[in-house]
């Protein structure tokens, strides 16, 4: 067959295969290998990043482990930490309050009781305040944050009429760590 085509024919063919051939290659082997590199181009940036982080944090361990370990010391240190948590929890709400500019208008504990689905017993705090939105994101950021394992379990703001000012209403739980 090929004796029967021209020149012309056999250079067209030749093209033909040459490209199907150059195609499969090029799809089969030579793209695979291109993604995989680049896929572990971007794997070896991240790591380095992270490795970077890493030892920032390394280099500021002993500060790092300085500042926790003063905060968790006092905690513990507290004698009325042990005599009564429920004043404790009090005060450090009223804290928390002033410090984001929130003033409280009702603060009514609960003592909880334990149950066989909670073998804990914990104290829920009913509380009112007024404030700003800016003081309550403060507020419920710092009351998460809090060292005392204080939650929030369920809040409410509404806006007062004719002030800028809104009411939250919030029901706070306290698991102490002594029983």
């Amino acid at each position: 067959m090929i004796r029967l085509l021209k020149k012309r024919e056999k250079t067209i063919l030749y093209l033909i295969i040459g490209f199907i051939l150059f195609n499969l290659i090029f799809n089969f082997i030579i793209s695979p290998v291109m993604t995989k590199y680049a896929n572990l181009n971007k794997e070896i940036t991240v790591t380095s990043v992270k490795l970077r982080k890493y030892m920032s944090l390394l280099s500021q361990k002993e500060k790092i482990q300085k500042k926790y370990s003063d905060k968790f010391n006092s905690v513990s240190g507290l004698p009325e930490f042990r005599q009564d948590s429920l004043v404790v929890v009090l005060s450090e709400l009223q804290n928390l309050a002033k410090s984001a500019d929130i003033r409280i208008i009702d603060l009514r504990p609960q003592q909880g009781a334990k149950t066989k689905s909670q073998p804990y017993k914990e104290i829920i705090i009913d509380m009112r305040a007024e404030g700003s939105m800016e003081g309550y994101l403060k507020f419920i950021y710092d009351i998460e944050n809090s060292l005392w394992i204080l939650r929030i379990k369920k809040f409410q703001l509404l806006s007062k009429s004719n002030s800028a000012a809104l009411e939250g209403v919030f029901t706070i739980s306290q698991i102490p760590l002594s029983n």
